[in-house]
């Protein structure tokens, strides 16, 4: 604090202010707000959902237990409920029957801009351990025969849903379309009693048209042939396919 001489000899009571040193404790607290931020959206993006939640689910017609037939299908990898929609409505644009109930599973596992079943073989076992949990709840103790339950996926969806058949007896009938790979192939054939449609693109760049055209024939070598569905298109699901899924879910 410092005074100036005034008239007369006094000191003037004015003060030059001293300036005090920089308050660093909110740049460190946005600082910490914003790594706990970032800690909590990695977290929410990449762990899975908790294994005591059932997989989200969303059903187009009416409940499982009390339809006429059921499809399940499982989005691809980067997917999730909303690309699954769009599946079914595409199956009620072709025909698809009202009593026929169409459920849409989410992965439980992340990817940055969606959902998936899993990189590995032992999270792939748990979503289909999971699979068959959400399974059972939603057809109980009814539901329509297997013959009736048709499980359906694309492309990662696609092999975990062959995967699921292999393991599941509720399930009479698998669709799996532009698969990229199925962890149990080789117990395919000998699932006994199974309905197969298979649908790839030959000009599919992500999955190649290989992954279906190969399966076909070692079904057909096991005398177990599927109903195989080539078209001359990329990665993706044309009507045409959407088509055969539906005829496929109510084939007599």
């Amino acid at each position: 604090m410092q005074g100036r001489a005034g008239r007369g000899g006094k000191q003037d009571a004015t003060l030059t202010a001293v300036p005090s040193p920089p308050r660093l404790w909110p740049r460190r607290v946005l600082r910490a707000f914003v790594a706990v931020a970032v800690a909590a959206l990695l977290l929410w993006r990449l762990a899975p959902t908790p294994a005591f939640l059932p997989l989200a689910t969303r059903i187009d017609g009416p409940a499982p237990a009390d339809a006429a037939g059921v499809i399940v299908f499982l989005h691809g990898k980067g997917g999730g409920l909303a690309a699954a929609g769009r599946m079914a409505s595409a199956l009620r644009e072709v025909g698809l029957p009202a009593d026929v109930a169409i459920v849409l599973v989410e992965g439980p596992y992340h990817t940055w801009f969606g959902h998936q079943w899993g990189d590995t073989a032992a999270q792939q076992a748990d979503s289909r351990r999971r699979l068959r949990e959400r399974l059972h709840e939603l057809l109980g103790d009814r539901g329509p025969p297997p013959e009736r339950v048709v499980i359906a996926g694309f492309s990662q969806g696609a092999g975990v849903a062959l995967d699921v058949a292999v393991e599941e007896p509720r399930i009479g009938a698998v669709a799996s379309l532009s698969p990229c790979a199925s962890m149990l192939r080789a117990e395919l054939p000998g699932r006994g009693g199974l309905r197969v449609l298979l649908a790839h693109g030959a000009a599919d760049a992500v999955c190649p048209v290989d992954e279906s055209r190969s399966l076909a024939r070692v079904l057909e070598q096991a005398h177990r042939p599927a109903r195989y569905v080539e078209f001359d298109g990329p990665h993706t699901i044309p009507m045409e396919v959407v088509s055969a899924v539906a005829a496929f879910a109510t084939a007599p």
